[in-house]
């Protein structure tokens, strides 16, 4: 998976550190190699998916997504995490917080959008999806800030997207977010009233602001470019897939590459194309099951599939569904 080599800031270990001392949790296994790490020294998104699955296996019935979420103070986001607080409104904050997220991890970048009475912030999955774990710290972490900067614990979300499976309890998300949770869906996404966007941060400082976002430039500055092979790789696997060839071979020759190269390329990033390829036709048929007026056959085509019923067995595969049964659950919600 592309997005599992990426990487994390080295402050998430600073958060679960606090997590596990609030806990009482006095683990060496997993306490250890959190304290190696610093803000300096990132994690892989591997690594951080399996700290959280690891703190999940030793708390198998509390909600550890929600709880990590809800423990995220400015410290654990670092020049960011200030430099949003100290912003004039919601809105200001939500336009630094999509300008400098790189600061924050690599991969797939949350974009602002404003359609009629609501504003979102939406993550694409083009790098493939990370765990539901990982995502609710990222979502809860971020209506719990918002509700930070405008000192009203009251601020609810209009809508919340996973695009992972519901867990089986959903006490504690409903308690967190207040609003329409909605899961398998094509892209992660948190959503408020457009009126939000006007809010005043209570600890707003004009000054302070100016000076961090210096800072979180010149950090931005130095950081290295993300993998140009990766990105042209994903580019490539979707142009094959439209093409309706989407093999190794095809996806080598729109890279300029010979299909050995492209084998060697893959495993020294530990990626398998079949595995890459199955992500984002995935994505792709999620997307697209949610346009009302493509036919089933039309999908099949859109993903290189040469019959309507080998894509209904590869999406039954994927999501223990049929394609009917996705699309009547998603426009029911």
């Amino acid at each position: 998976m592309l997005l599992a080599n990426l990487h994390v800031t080295g402050d998430l270990s600073g958060l679960l550190l606090d997590y596990l001392g609030q806990c009482g949790i006095d683990d060496p296994a997993l306490i250890a190699p959190l304290r190696r790490s610093t803000p300096s020294s990132p994690l892989t998104f591997q690594a951080w998916w399996q700290l959280l699955e690891q703190v999940q296996a030793r708390q198998p019935d509390r909600p550890v997504g929600v709880e990590v979420g809800l423990t995220i103070q400015p410290c654990h986001l670092g020049v960011l995490g200030y430099l949003t607080l100290s912003c004039e409104t919601v809105g200001e904050a939500l336009q630094r917080f999509e300008r400098y997220q790189r600061l924050l991890h690599e991969g797939d970048r949350a974009h602002v959008e404003v359609r009629d009475a609501e504003v979102c912030l939406r993550w694409t999955c083009d790098y493939g999806p990370s765990t539901r774990l990982s995502d609710e710290v990222l979502l809860v972490g971020l209506t719990r800030f918002v509700r930070m900067m405008t000192g009203d614990d009251s601020l609810n979300p209009s809508r919340v997207y996973f695009v992972n499976s519901a867990p089986a309890d959903l006490t504690a998300h409903q308690s967190v977010f207040r609003c329409p949770i909605l899961f398998e869906q094509p892209c992660v996404a948190l959503c408020f009233p457009l009126a939000h966007l006007q809010r005043k941060v209570t600890n707003a400082d004009p000054g302070l602001r100016n000076l961090l976002e210096q800072q979180a430039q010149a950090l931005l500055a130095v950081l290295p470019q993300q993998d140009d092979f990766e990105t042209g790789l994903r580019q490539a696997i979707v142009k094959a897939i439209q093409d309706g060839a989407p093999t190794l071979e095809r996806v080598a020759a729109l890279l300029a590459l010979s299909a050995r190269t492209l084998h060697r390329r893959l495993a020294e990033k530990q990626l398998v194309f079949k595995e890459l390829l199955q992500q984002l036709r995935l994505q792709l048929a999620r997307q697209y099951l949610q346009e009302k007026r493509l036919s089933l056959s039309e999908i099949a085509l859109l993903l290189g599939y040469s019959e309507q019923s080998a894509f209904t067995r590869a999406f039954r595969q994927w999501t223990g569904r049929t394609p009917l049964q996705y699309q009547k659950q998603v426009n029911q919600g």
